[in-house]
């Protein structure tokens, strides 16, 4: 059992009976990378999406999303922005294609205004 960066407990098995508590706590933190590598190419990639049939087209989709995550990686600005902010800005400047946004609209009648 160890805790976490919040103080929250967490519990490790393994059943490499042989290792010390330092090698099994080092593998469980070099996990974390992995997995949350899988969840940005799920959420942000389309990884998930692969609704493919035959072998082939399974592992060319793995490939596409894989080399789309390594771009969105590339056009990161810094080293702090995320990668779904990267997606988001991606997106916007496709669909804008160069123009501006419009303006907001105002939903609420003129005269509900000062009540809303």
């Amino acid at each position: 059992m160890t805790r976490n960066r919040h103080g929250n407990h967490e519990y490790i098995v393994t059943n490499d009976l042989g290792a010390d508590l330092t090698t099994v706590v080092l593998r469980k933190m070099s996990r974390w990378s992995i997995e949350t590598l899988f969840r940005d190419t799920k959420q942000y990639a389309g990884l998930e999406a692969c609704q493919c049939r035959v072998d082939q087209a399974m592992v060319r989709h793995i490939g596409l999303v894989l080399l789309t995550f390594v771009v969105m990686q590339l056009m990161r600005r810094s080293a702090e922005e995320s990668v779904g902010s990267v997606k988001e800005r991606w997106q916007m400047a496709l669909v804008r294609d160069g123009e501006l946004p419009p303006v907001p609209l105002k939903a609420c009648p003129p005269h509900l205004r000062a009540t809303a």
